[in-house]
């Protein structure tokens, strides 16, 4: 009896889930209704809120000719970041589309397509943003580490 309550207790444990869940596009939107320039709103990975990065502005532009410029951006990581994660913040230019960027599912039926944008430069290695909104003005959300930490880069349209 000890052991089945011991792998009950584990298994709730265990099951968390991505607090953002709700927030995520589901639908593939039209390249046309993500263009936009889009910055740094909030961000959860340390308790002092923008302050963490010391004046530098997180700014992303998508191009409607499906060119990108961003700035102090998450570069390509695996893993959680590492302490000094926004003296690592990256900047570039290149080309960007919409794609698939995870899926969600509750275990009862098919899951959806979690959509977002892939950010491709012949300069730098980009992590790639999810899309949050259902319908314009979408934002986009750096997720940081594992999804079920709730640690993340939220970034709203501006433009």
């Amino acid at each position: 009896m000890r052991l089945l309550s011991l792998m009950l207790i584990l298994l709730v444990q265990g099951c968390q889930y991505d607090p953002y869940t709700q927030l995520y596009t589901t639908e593939k939107p039209p390249a046309k209704s993500v263009v936009g320039s889009y910055t740094l709103t909030s961000q959860t990975l340390t308790p002092d809120g923008l302050a963490a990065l010391r004046g530098k502005v997180c700014k992303i532009e998508l191009r409607a000719d499906g060119t990108f410029v961003a700035t102090n951006v998450p570069p390509w990581q695996s893993g959680f970041p590492a302490t000094n994660f926004f003296d690592t913040l990256i900047s570039g230019s290149g080309r960007w589309r919409i794609d698939g960027v995870g899926s969600i599912g509750d275990g009862q039926g098919p899951s959806k397509t979690h959509w977002g944008i892939y950010l491709n430069s012949p300069t730098a290695k980009f992590e790639p943003l999810g899309l949050s909104g259902q319908k314009p003005p979408y934002g986009l959300i750096y997720t940081l580490g594992d999804p079920d930490s709730g640690e993340a880069l939220i970034l709203e349209r501006r433009q």
